[in-house]
């Protein structure tokens, strides 16, 4: 499946849940990465905001950006648990080898973790990203203990 093919089973998936927060589709852009591998890159919109989606033989990078700030999924993700209080595990990226399972997962944490993003305020959004920049992700040993 080409990552065109793949972005539009996944927006199947993902555009009912961005769409009833009066986010819309605003395009793709097709490209190569440096290893010569195709690239698709999508967005949703909503004012300031957008979601932001690459997709290579499954989907690779999911950013937020509110304005000027920029947050990855799993710092949002990350974020929302800690400061909104929401129990549970994100399910994005998962592991399969079926390559429709990422967009099925982010919707679930879209769904999940993704209140003050899709609905919240710019206020709502950076002391999320300040929570963020505060509390760094752990790397090596330290960061798989959770």
């Amino acid at each position: 499946m080409t990552p065109e093919e793949l972005l539009e089973k996944g927006l199947a998936e993902l555009t009912p849940v961005m769409t009833a927060a009066g986010f819309e589709f605003v395009g793709t852009d097709t490209s190569v990465d440096a290893s010569g591998v195709p690239l698709v890159r999508a967005e949703f919109q909503k004012g300031d905001r957008r979601l932001e989606l690459h997709v290579r033989r499954s989907l690779n990078a999911v950013r937020y950006h509110f304005g000027d700030d920029v947050m990855a999924h799993e710092d949002l993700v990350r974020g929302a648990a800690a400061v909104d209080r929401i129990p549970g595990e994100p399910q994005y990226p998962g592991f399969s080898e079926d390559p429709m399972s990422g967009f099925r997962h982010l919707r679930a944490d879209i769904e999940k973790f993704g209140a003050t993003f899709l609905k919240g305020g710019a206020k709502a959004f950076r002391a999320l990203k300040k929570w963020v920049d505060k509390n760094p992700r752990k790397s090596g040993i330290a960061g798989l203990g959770r």
